[in-house]
């Protein structure tokens, strides 16, 4: 036998071998079940047929964006649990979710488990805890089965740095703790990785939603929670839907509420605001003010008369305001009062105005 041909030989022999051990070892395929669901074992796989490991139970997250679902519909597919919006923001009643009584009174009815999350906006401690009493108030008390999870994904939050974004979001879950529920963060890859504390992702008391629309996740820490697409279709909800899978052990007990605890938030009395400067534009006023203790939000007062009638009134989270659509070259006074709010999602105002200060728009 020639040396080329033994090389020959050789050289198919481990291409064999290599082709054996590869099908032996490479991740299971399953072709014919359908993406994001259960394999002919009773698997979970991913949009590639290959089973996403330690998944047990596959979830939706909606909101009003869903509209109507039909959830006894739902309850017939392969879908085991739901995550509802709550709403968004401060705890005001224009902020909560218009589907979300709705939305949790279909789980219910059809015995589906469901949690809540609700999307923060939250720059400063008094709004992470008015965000926290959002929530509480739309509860009104009663069991979820999964955590209430702190959706937190703003621009204008990663900015803040580490350091305040953990400082909001453990304000936030202490406020949802102190009322006997278990809770929780919801961020994309990015966000865990870039913007959230590390020592948060090997904190076994905070449950961890991850979202990365892709075949597997890519977290490094240990994941209670995975949103795998935003493109899932469900049976009785119309048009695109996330998709979820838990990880792990999953016992409804768990995330029931303690009752012993206590069950009322207090709310403090925002302090007086102040007024630190007003800039002219064309028909414009830039009114910029004073951060104040406990105040989640502002109301600034504005009239052509020092009097004050005929005012308007703009309400604000932020506190640079700009007043639009005004008279050119015409003097128009302010006044500003900060505003907290209470668990019925009305608000608490401080106790006085502040000082009336005046400025002329541009032409």
């Amino acid at each position: 036998m020639s040396e080329s041909f033994k090389k020959i030989i050789k050289g198919a022999i481990i291409i064999s071998l290599v082709f054996v051990m590869g099908s032996i070892f490479a991740p299971k395929i399953d072709a014919q079940a359908k993406a994001w669901s259960k394999n002919s074992k009773g698997q979970f796989v991913n949009d590639q047929g290959k089973v996403i490991q330690g998944a047990t139970m596959k979830g939706v997250d909606v909101s009003k964006w869903q509209g109507n679902i039909n959830w006894k519909k739902v309850a017939k597919t392969d879908v085991d649990f739901a995550i509802i919006r709550c709403g968004f923001g401060d705890n005001l009643t224009s902020q909560d979710d218009e589907y979300w009584e709705k939305n949790v009174a279909g789980c219910i009815k059809n015995k589906i488990p469901f949690g809540t999350y609700l999307y923060s906006y939250a720059k400063t401690n008094a709004q992470a805890k008015s965000e926290a009493q959002h929530v509480l108030r739309l509860l009104k008390g009663r069991d979820v089965y999964f955590p209430i999870y702190y959706d937190m994904e703003e621009n204008a939050q990663a900015k803040l740095g580490k350091t305040k974004v953990g400082k909001l979001a453990n304000i936030f879950m202490n406020e949802i703790r102190a009322q006997g529920y278990k809770a929780g963060i919801y961020a994309n890859l990015n966000w865990w990785t870039n913007y959230i504390p590390g020592s948060f992702g090997t904190n076994t008391e905070i449950s961890k939603w991850v979202a990365q629309w892709d075949h597997k996740l890519g977290y490094k820490g240990t994941a209670n929670m995975w949103q795998c697409t935003s493109n899932g279709s469900v049976s009785g909800i119309s048009g695109r839907v996330d998709l979820n899978f838990w990880f792990g052990a999953y016992n409804a007990n768990w995330y029931k509420r303690n009752v012993t605890v206590r069950t009322t938030v207090s709310v403090p009395r925002p302090a007086k605001a102040k007024i630190k400067s007003i800039k002219a534009k064309h028909r414009k006023l830039v009114v910029k003010v004073k951060k104040a203790k406990d105040a989640v939000g502002y109301r600034v007062k504005y009239s052509r008369y020092k009097s004050m009638k005929k005012s308007k009134s703009k309400y604000s989270r932020s506190r640079k305001i700009t007043l639009k659509n005004l008279k050119g070259k015409k003097r128009y006074y302010i006044q500003v009062k900060s505003y907290n709010t209470k668990p019925n999602g009305k608000r608490l105002y401080a106790k006085q105005w502040s000082k009336k200060k005046s400025k002329k728009t541009k032409r």
